[in-house]
């Protein structure tokens, strides 16, 4: 059964733990910008969130970049970016409807959750439960999603 990340913002603390684990999964470094998860803060709302790749079904960063550098790979389902094809146009950062892609800040390579391959670092480091590797099913992550997107303060 396929497993993805699941958010539960009520219970996160804004530690920031999540985003130094990743980047130093991927990066071998503790540096927030290097991270494939970010935290948002809502200060009017109290609010911390936790954002990440959520494995749309079908990925609007995949179907606009050009190279075809986004991919996703069918046996994990793990996100694959193409870093010999990414030429840092910028079309995933903007396609993706929850800000989860960004750009590498030194190569300029895009980079998003891959779950750390069906491991994730963030989800061993956050004491509060904020993030879990769970199994979803269609009409959960759909839920998932709206809430994600009700949280947009725009």
């Amino acid at each position: 059964m396929e497993k993805f990340l699941v958010v539960y913002p009520d219970l996160c603390t804004g530690c920031r733990q999540c985003e130094l684990a990743c980047s130093y999964h991927h990066e071998g470094v503790y540096s927030p910008s290097l991270s494939r998860i970010r935290l948002v803060k809502f200060e009017d709302r109290c609010l911390n969130v936790p954002v990440v790749c959520s494995y749309c079904e079908k990925p609007p960063c995949e179907a606009l970049c050009p190279t075809g550098a986004m991919s996703t790979v069918p046996e994990g389902p793990y996100a694959l970016v193409r870093e010999d094809r990414c030429i840092g146009c910028k079309e995933c950062v903007h396609a993706c409807p929850l800000g989860a892609v960004q750009l590498h800040p030194g190569s300029g390579v895009a980079m998003r959750c891959d779950l750390c391959r069906g491991d994730p670092a963030c989800v061993k480091v956050c004491a509060a439960g904020a993030i879990r590797y769970e199994p979803l099913d269609a009409a959960v992550r759909e839920k998932r999603r709206a809430r994600a997107t009700s949280l947009n303060p725009l």
